[in-house]
């Protein structure tokens, strides 16, 4: 007989990935809209994956950091969502990371108790296999080539480990055992904190979610202004916009 094909290292690693469930109910409750599907908003973050991924491609680029100019604008909303679309994509591995090492939230709005510490993995205390997590089966068609990076405290000296060389070791490593082709970083407000320029090394480009009736044109331009031409801005994602005039968010 002819010998079994030899899985990949990859492969395996994935497969190692310990799988947990997901209540849809939870879910609905949290705004997963992406997740089942009924809510007909959806469509906007299969939209966003599909021009993402394009522009991904065309550039090489795996690693995509997710931030707002301030707090409460639906950055984690757009990641979770983003990411369970993302899931959808046959032959894509996505990787969803919370790297908002401050207030972290996605365990929460995911429903997974016990997500273990971002913190000691990106020390090295805690191996990718013991850490990162999978979505079990489920009827949402929600995909297994989906892992999860989660945090379940806060970080004191948050901007300082970002930047250590360690973490950036610690992530080349993931990055090269589970071979992702979308790596997204959920990160703290940029205007707030300078974790997302610290962490700059470790992304290829930065979406924006800005918050109809709370972001104004001047923070997306002092933003900006922060970033330099140095962190490539992919796209602006405009959240809660019903109902708002957005002519004031003209820039």
């Amino acid at each position: 007989p002819e010998p079994e094909p030899v899985a990949s290292t990859e492969r395996l690693l994935w497969d190692a990935l310990r799988a947990v469930p997901l209540d849809t109910r939870h879910l609905i409750r949290n705004r997963l809209i992406s997740a089942t599907r009924e809510d007909p908003a959806h469509v906007a973050f299969d939209v966003l994956r599909t021009k993402l991924v394009a522009t991904l491609r065309a550039r090489g680029w795996h690693r995509v950091a997710i931030t707002s100019a301030t707090p409460d604008c639906g950055k984690s909303f757009v990641a979770a969502n983003l990411a369970i679309s993302l899931s959808r994509q046959s032959g894509l591995r996505t990787v969803l990371m919370d790297m908002d090492l401050r207030r972290p939230s996605l365990a929460t709005m995911l429903g997974i108790s016990e997500p273990g510490s971002m913190s000691r993995f990106l020390t090295g205390e805690l191996s990718a296999d013991r850490h990162f997590l999978r979505p079990d089966k489920n009827a949402m068609h929600i995909g297994p080539d989906l892992a999860f990076g989660l945090n379940d405290r806060a970080e004191a000296y948050a901007a300082e480990l970002l930047q250590a060389p360690g973490t950036a070791a610690v992530l080349a490593d993931l990055c090269a055992r589970l071979a992702p082709d979308v790596v997204i970083f959920d990160m703290p407000p940029a205007l707030y904190y300078d974790d997302v320029l610290g962490f700059r090394p470790q992304f290829d480009g930065v979406l924006l979610v800005v918050c109809g009736g709370r972001s104004t044109a001047s923070e997306v331009r002092d933003l900006k202004a922060r970033f330099g031409d140095d962190v490539p801005l992919l796209g602006v994602v405009m959240n809660r916009a019903e109902g708002e005039n957005i002519t004031k968010y003209g820039y």
